[in-house]
């Protein structure tokens, strides 16, 4: 897992905020390891009082924030579903919830799966980390 979030840190380095307004923002990274080994990833802008959405992949990524002011504890909600139609059925936590709670913004990674006759499929390991830049 260690070796996935530095992966997912190389994804982008913010050298600075450079051309960013003067209002608060955050950093966001995302990762997608699928289980036959492809992997999706991207990164985004998000602002702190709003829902933020991002694309990795086929598939498009959600977080709310519970709070506004963003800091590195911040909670968030985590959502990851499938973008179009002909994408990979997807995507459902471990507890069956198309959705969690996420407890901060460091880095984090959590198992995806998709719905069969028989119960919740692998789908694969979603990492996900947030920088926050004042």
């Amino acid at each position: 897992m260690i070796l996935s979030a530095a992966l997912l840190a190389a994804a982008v380095s913010p050298a600075s905020a450079i051309g960013q307004s003067g209002k608060p923002r955050v950093l966001v990274k995302a990762f997608l390891l699928k289980t036959d080994k492809t992997f999706d990833h991207a990164t985004s802008w998000c602002d702190y009082d709003t829902i933020c959405t991002l694309t990795v992949g086929d598939y498009d990524v959600g977080l709310r924030f519970f709070a506004t002011g963003f800091t590195i504890d911040s909670s968030y909600r985590l959502r990851v579903a499938a973008s179009r139609e002909n994408a990979e059925p997807c995507c459902f936590f471990e507890d069956g919830h198309y959705e969690t709670s996420v407890a901060s913004g460091l880095p984090h990674a959590e198992t995806l799966y998709y719905r069969t006759s028989s119960g919740l499929q692998a789908f694969g390991t979603f990492y996900i980390a947030l920088e926050g830049l004042k």
